[in-house]
């Protein structure tokens, strides 16, 4: 019996009838050259219409209309090749480098016209966004734009004065994304592209979205001077994560320590909330995402604090005192909790 190959003991169990099906998938080798020849050849065509048409794409509105026609042609060959069952690693490449320099192009043709102060063409930008990455069944081009839309909304809520509704506003926007492929197995491929491009915006957002104190500088105040005070950013992230745990059934006696920390350090929700979803998930994903966002956050909080070196170190060792604690607290209660 131990030498019976897993379809065989299918095979008696009755679970399973005829031959072992065959991997019909190309080894990695013969994807990675046809990955390269898709790239190739779409740089050959791009090439090819730089030198045809160099002279109208030096003009603003025909370097857009030139960025309309790419992805227009990269959209028609994605859904014609899923419609036809023939996608293959070549196609994919072809399109994904026709879409990229769609956006190149069309970034080329808005950065003269672009007001940077302006909301409405920011957060324009964003949907479009949205709608490019809602429309192609691409894994990676769902998330680039995911990405790109999450950076477009925060410079366009620093228009308005409210770039600190940034960083709940991709929170939910992850939690909803990752519940709805909870919901809809048969999409779930493409809400995690949408939620991996949304949290890898945070990593961005983290260093852009607020300073940590009264008086600090921040990134986006060049766009519009924050209206909102710097204590509701972080207490919004901590109320959502308690939500999630909510949601989700989480032990709060384990999760109230995170949504504490979350309220106090700003940026720790977002990697709390990434890191709950992906152990929920069980995404290997995001949770090393999760891991460089608590890094990067925690980072950022202990450089930026307008505090002197024997403070932050008294800090260090109250905290390390308190999570030690804590610990042998709990392993206290779970000792006593009968299995």
């Amino acid at each position: 019996m131990a030498d019976l190959t897993p379809w065989q003991r299918l095979q008696q169990a009755n679970l399973v009838e005829g031959d072992a099906p065959h991997d019909t998938r190309p080894h990695w080798s013969s994807r990675f050259l046809l990955g390269m020849v898709g790239w190739i050849a779409a740089l050959f065509l791009l090439f090819f219409l730089f030198m045809s048409f160099s002279q109208l794409t030096r003009d603003a509105n025909s370097a857009l209309m030139m960025g309309v026609v790419l992805m227009a042609i990269a959209y028609s060959l994605n859904r014609f090749a899923q419609r036809n069952a023939t996608s293959s690693d070549l196609v994919d490449q072809f399109v994904l480098a026709l879409a990229l320099a769609a956006d190149a192009w069309l970034l080329y043709g808005l950065i003269d016209q672009l007001d940077p102060h302006s909301a409405p063409l920011w957060l324009g930008l964003a949907l479009l966004s949205l709608a490019i990455a809602a429309l192609f069944e691409h894994w990676l081009i769902r998330l680039f734009h995911s990405f790109a839309a999450a950076i477009l909304l925060t410079l366009g809520l620093a228009c308005l004065g409210l770039q600190l509704l940034a960083l709940p506003l991709v929170m939910a926007a992850i939690t909803l994304c990752w519940l709805q492929a909870e919901r809809q197995p048969v999409h779930h491929q493409c809400y995690e592209s949408l939620t991996l491009g949304l949290a890898l915006s945070l990593l961005v957002l983290g260093r852009l979205h607020q300073p940590l104190w009264d008086g600090g500088a921040s990134m986006l105040d060049e766009l519009g001077h924050s209206r909102l005070p710097l204590w509701l950013n972080p207490l919004l992230c901590a109320a959502l994560l308690l939500g999630v745990m909510v949601r989700l059934k989480l032990p709060l006696r384990y999760g109230l320590p995170l949504v504490l920390i979350s309220a106090l350090i700003p940026g720790m929700g977002a990697g709390t909330l990434v890191l709950v979803l992906g152990f929920y998930a069980g995404s290997m994903g995001l949770m090393t995402l999760a891991g460089l966002l608590l890094l990067g956050f925690g980072s950022l909080y202990y450089y930026d604090l307008g505090l002197t070196l024997m403070t932050k170190s008294w800090l260090l060792l109250g905290s390390g005192a308190l999570l030690l604690g804590t610990r042998q607290l709990l392993k206290v209660l779970n000792g006593r909790t009968p299995s």
